[in-house]
């Protein structure tokens, strides 16, 4: 990675800023706003693997801030498919084009917005039990791709029958999993990792605090809104990937 000017360096701590905040409210979405915005600032490569130093850290907080409402339980079967989906998934990233990649993605993405407003009426469903690790492998293959593990297991999850807190606490158990899973691939990537983890150390101080806040301004948000709008932006992602990307 080439010496990055101090104005990118501010958008890059601006972006990782705004995908905390989103983190922090929603229980996801830092990988999501991040890889949506860094290409725009850095090389790609450079972009997933800086994404992926600075995940790891940031997931553990959110989890250490969120851990009374966790429960070993509802989260074993997706941490298990989890860690099968890593190493998958970074076999097909480097077999398949990025292209095909993300249209997969985007239209996964759509989908799930779409059937979460059909059914929007129905009932939350109870957890699936040892299928859950299908789940959970959908979710390791996308974050060893583009550190964007999410889509699937917030469509799991925020359709369970579960608490909002207890939701969060899930899929940050899940994400501390993948991301730290993750660095084991980033000798893989070509970067400079030098430079990249002395990025991560700089941005991961103010990336934690606007994590923070967030997660205090989400427990103010009455869950009867937040799930409408978790899957309207997935949705609205999944468009970005299938028209823009």
């Amino acid at each position: 990675m080439s010496e990055l000017p101090w104005g990118d360096w501010s958008l890059i701590l601006l972006i990782f800023a705004v995908s905390a905040f989103a983190q922090g409210v929603m229980g996801f979405a830092f990988g999501i706003v991040a890889m949506t915005l860094l290409p725009l600032v850095m090389g790609f490569k450079d972009a997933v693997a800086l994404l992926a130093i600075l995940n790891a850290g940031v997931m553990l907080f959110a989890l250490y801030w969120q851990r009374s409402s966790f429960r070993w339980g509802d989260a074993r079967n997706l941490v298990i498919g989890s860690l099968i989906g890593i190493p998958v998934g970074a076999y097909m990233v480097g077999a398949l084009p990025e292209r095909i990649l993300f249209i997969g993605l985007g239209a996964t993405m759509v989908a799930i917005c779409i059937n979460h407003f059909v059914k929007r009426k129905q009932a939350a469903q109870p957890p699936l039990g040892k299928s859950a690790v299908f789940i959970g492998a959908a979710s390791g293959i996308l974050a060893a791709g583009f550190n964007m593990g999410g889509p699937p297991l917030v469509a799991y999850i925020y359709s369970r029958d579960w608490k909002l807190d207890q939701a969060k606490a899930v899929l940050a158990s899940c994400f501390v999993v993948t991301g730290i899973s993750r660095l084991a691939f980033l000798g893989l990537t070509g970067v400079q990792l030098p430079a990249l983890f002395k990025l991560a150390a700089i941005m991961l101080t103010p990336t934690v605090l606007v994590l923070w806040l967030g997660i205090q301004i989400g427990h103010c948000i009455p869950q009867l809104w937040l799930r409408p709008a978790v899957f309207a932006y997935l949705g609205l992602v999944g468009l970005y990937y299938l028209v823009l990307r």
